[in-house]
């Protein structure tokens, strides 16, 4: 299977084109924490063609307000495996995302559930949302809330707090680009176990990307991830 992630990245790579609209993206993730592998594999497609035109390129679709579906397949170490369907809708100053997900486990157990989020755009690029989901639905909720700013010179900055219900957990992430193509991030959290993040992502072209992210966990090894994106 890793190989396989490892060949399909190799393939976008050779085949992307080169533009600055897209309507698919593919992402492929691969991380490892305590010799336990987990691979993702993401197709997204968005209804209108998403520009990266004077926009942070990770950030096109959020910036663009691009609505979108999307089907994921992740597989845990050949343990286990989830589907996901998911969609994000924009109407003006509206948001709404959906995600059904499906989960099952060598042992014979599989899981149904329904995730759900609904946010309000308060200021350009400045959105408020609430999510949760069907199962455990009061300690699921989270309050959310993301902004991007424009800076000079085509920078800019993004920032995300999360507010988890369950156990009044706080979770910050902010990602400096100093181009449009480049960025380096921190995510800290107050969730048990996780010392923080750092990351970041870099386009090559405006079709393929690179990203990469350590997390430093407390109660087993760190954990490394490499992804991998291809737009068309």
């Amino acid at each position: 299977m890793k190989t396989y992630a490892a060949l399909f990245g190799l393939s976008l790579l050779s085949s992307a084109t080169l533009a600055n609209d897209y309507n698919t993206q593919i992402d492929v993730d691969y991380s490892r924490v305590d010799s336990y592998d987990t691979i993702k594999l993401e197709g997204t497609y968005y209804l209108n063609s998403v520009t990266t035109n004077n926009t942070a390129w990770s950030e096109a679709a959020f910036m663009g307000r691009s609505t979108s579906a999307s089907f994921s397949y992740t597989d845990f170490d050949n343990d286990a495996y989830q589907l996901v369907l998911g969609g994000d809708y924009y109407h003006n100053d509206l948001f709404v995302g959906l995600d059904v997900t499906y989960f099952d486990a060598d042992g014979g157990s599989d899981d149904t559930g329904l995730v759900g989020e609904i946010g309000y755009f308060v200021d350009k690029n400045w959105l408020v949302s609430v999510s949760g989901a069907d199962e455990e639905f009061s300690d699921s909720l989270t309050l959310n809330t993301k902004y991007i700013a424009t800076l000079d010179n085509g920078r800019f900055v993004n920032v995300e707090v999360s507010y988890l219900n369950l156990d009044n957990d706080f979770t910050a992430a902010a990602d400096y680009f100093w181009t449009a193509q480049s960025s380096v991030g921190l995510v800290l959290s107050t969730v048990d176990g996780d010392n923080g993040s750092i990351r970041a992502q870099h386009f090559f072209t405006p079709a393929i990307s690179a990203r990469l992210e350590f997390t430093s966990l407390e109660n087993s090894d760190d954990r490394f991830s490499l992804g991998l994106t291809g737009r068309f």
